[in-house]
């Protein structure tokens, strides 16, 4: 790893939402450890609930920021007071030099309590293009508080670089404040649990082609047009099975979905048994890692993103990728450029997956492209391990670190 740039210790806060699975959490709850492995004093401070349960390794000193049962808009005003109260005294009460805050909540808080320390803002996703930021709150956010308050802090860093253009373009953030950090992986870590074995019942899946995709079952993600896109390959005479690592509240709706289209779904979660099936829910797995080197195909579907780490761990575990241009991410973890700005409507085959139109709507000449692309990464040979490594070479985790101690040492 490298080396700090100058011997004084530093004092890091670190302000996340929760910790949870997400990407943003692993990436917080992964910094704070690596930081404090490079020998800053480092606090990470969750700000949401009362959850202590960890999916990944921290720092050893974590603060949990637990406001009182309040009801009601007026007691969401009054944990947001609570907060912002704790999150200041925390901050003189540590001496803070840097407070390095993850997600829009989080960021808000850290603008807010802003004292000596520099301020700096880890943006994840994009707010323009996230259907999520709707209504008159959402134009209250996009007009007022994000604007104003981002532009309080010292250093905003973004996942993408398509993140700061977005910052420069629709939220005139200086483009001096703006810095591209990828995300960083454990790549040692993630071949180790790659090299587990399959249990008995998890090998029969792999009996037929797997497509295999991995994240939380939302609108977002858009796995019932993966579902769709199984049967269209399937009466293309395609032998596949898709595997949907993840859990969350659309998990009845996609096995409705399976009985419509006439496809088998097994909720593996609630089976004791493996059930010859052609879509199956896996739900939370801790290692996705061992499904991925069985699988033939990896595929993202989502509408947005900030920095899809699935995308990149697949390309780690050296299988090929098709996924959607959606505006952050894919484009520059498969390093397309030299095309419109605009999501793609024409897909583009690089040397280790394709880059494709968005699925945000049954559309039958976007779903003609996947199943083509599809169809040809089903079939072809599998590509070099040198073409994986030209790509997952860049989000190193010694790479990203020296990164991030230039932000904390500036």
């Amino acid at each position: 790893m490298s080396t700090k740039l100058n011997t004084r210790t530093k004092k890091i806060l670190l302000i996340g939402s929760e910790l949870g699975k997400g990407g943003a959490e692993r990436s917080i709850s992964l910094l704070s450890y690596y930081l404090e492995q490079q020998g800053y004093d480092v606090t990470l401070c969750i700000l949401s609930g009362t959850d202590r349960e960890k999916f990944y390794k921290t720092c050893s000193k974590v603060i949990f920021v637990d406001p009182p049962g309040y009801k009601g808009i007026a007691g969401k005003i009054n944990a947001w007071r609570y907060r912002l109260k704790r999150i200041k005294q925390i901050k003189k009460e540590n001496d803070i030099d840097v407070s390095i805050s993850f997600l829009e909540g989080p960021d808000y808080v850290n603008v807010l309590t802003k004292g000596k320390e520099k301020v700096v803002l880890s943006i994840r996703g994009s707010k323009i293009h996230d259907k999520q930021i709707a209504g008159l709150m959402g134009k209250v956010r996009i007009k007022a508080l994000i604007p104003g308050l981002y532009r309080r802090a010292d250093e905003i860093i973004c996942v993408t670089d398509a993140l700061a253009d977005e910052l420069k373009e629709h939220f005139n953030i200086s483009n001096n404040k703006l810095t591209t950090i990828y995300n960083f992986y454990e790549i040692e870590d993630i071949l180790n649990k790659a090299a587990i074995p399959l249990t008995e019942e998890e090998e029969k899946i792999f009996s037929k082609p797997v497509i295999i995709t991995s994240g939380r079952l939302h609108i977002a993600k858009e796995h019932d047009k993966l579902i769709r896109l199984l049967k269209r390959i399937r009466n293309a005479g395609t032998e596949a099975r898709l595997v949907i690592l993840g859990d969350g509240d659309l998990k009845n709706q996609y096995i409705k979905l399976c009985n419509e289209l006439g496809l088998r779904a097994c909720d593996w979660q609630e089976e004791e048994k493996y059930t010859d099936a052609d879509v199956y829910l896996m739900g939370f797995q801790n290692n996705a890692f061992k499904y991925y080197v069985h699988s033939r195909l990896f595929a993202l579907s989502s509408s947005w993103e900030g920095f899809p780490n699935v995308l990149a761990e697949a390309l780690i575990c050296n299988i090929p990728v098709v996924t959607t241009d959606c505006r952050t991410g894919p484009r520059e973890i498969l390093d397309v450029q030299d095309i419109s700005k605009e999501p793609t409507e024409k897909s583009t085959r690089t040397e280790v997956g394709s880059l494709l139109p968005l699925l945000d709507r049954i559309d039958d000449e976007r779903f003609r492209q996947w199943v083509i692309e599809i169809n040809y990464w089903m079939r072809a040979p599998m590509p070099s391990e040198e073409a994986f490594y030209k790509l997952t070479s860049r989000f190193t985790l010694d790479a990203m670190l020296s990164q991030w101690e230039k932000v904390i040492e500036n």
